[in-house]
């Protein structure tokens, strides 16, 4: 039995199951996906389903799954009276128009009401962060990092799920010495062109979001040996 890492999916089906065939996944493994699997992409809710399927593949939430989690309900009443979407704020039409949520929304709003509801249910089950150990090494899985407030060494549960949802942090904020901290939600090249298409090291802190559907990659990692994988994107290169 192997545990992966990988994060940033957004909605990239067909490269999430080209990394399952590579990794040679199976029923016995474990697979953390370290937030956002929707928005941005082709297949979102298709990716969410099929994740939610499989009993050992664990979501934790990423932002945009929370811009799907706050909204799921107002986006089943917009399936009943279409009015509905129009009274939601300022955040909604941000998440549809400027963060890719628009193709989340519309394959959502396709689905059967039973499975709508299923989303629903699923997402209200979700955690902000995972702590867990392989081996005599332990990991924190969060998908933004820690915040401003990681130099204080806070323990995890006491930071508010906006700081473990939306921060970018630098390549070695981890206040944990004996913790290696796993996050995603800053595609690495944004760290620098010579991190592009690949899993950034920082100090004790693994940086996986390589960036699938902005046209780089997507990266995973085995915990048990920290062995790295990729599958290029068929997502067009952007800038």
């Amino acid at each position: 039995m192997s545990t992966y890492v990988i994060s940033d999916l957004h909605g990239c089906l067909h490269e999430f199951r080209s990394m399952l065939d590579l990794i040679r996944f199976s029923d016995y493994d474990e697979l953390y996906i370290d937030g956002d699997v929707c928005d941005r992409g082709r297949y979102p809710i298709e990716l969410l389903r099929f994740i939610m399927a499989h009993k050992n593949m664990h979501l934790i939430f990423g932002n945009h799954d929370v811009w799907l989690a706050t909204y799921a309900e107002d986006l089943i009443k917009g399936k009943r009276n279409p009015s509905h979407l129009r009274l939601l704020g300022a955040d909604f039409i941000n998440w549809v128009h400027y963060n890719g949520g628009l193709t989340t929304m519309d394959q959502f709003m396709d689905c059967e009401y039973s499975v709508c509801y299923d989303i629903l249910e699923y997402l209200e089950h979700r955690e902000f962060y995972k702590e867990l150990q392989v081996g005599t090494q332990k990991f924190l899985i969060v998908h933004a990092g820690l915040g401003e407030r990681w130099r204080l060494g806070l323990p995890v549960c006491e930071y508010t799920p906006s700081e473990l949802i939306w921060p970018h942090i630098g390549i070695n904020d981890n206040p944990y010495s004996d913790v290696i901290m796993i996050v995603g939600h800053m595609p690495t090249f944004l760290y620098g062109k010579q991190y592009e298409n690949r899993i950034v090291h920082g100090k004790n802190l693994l940086h996986i979001d390589c960036g699938c559907v902005f046209g780089r990659s997507l990266g995973c990692v085995r915990l048990d040996d920290m062995e790295e994988f990729y599958i290029p994107s068929t997502y067009p290169y952007l800038q």
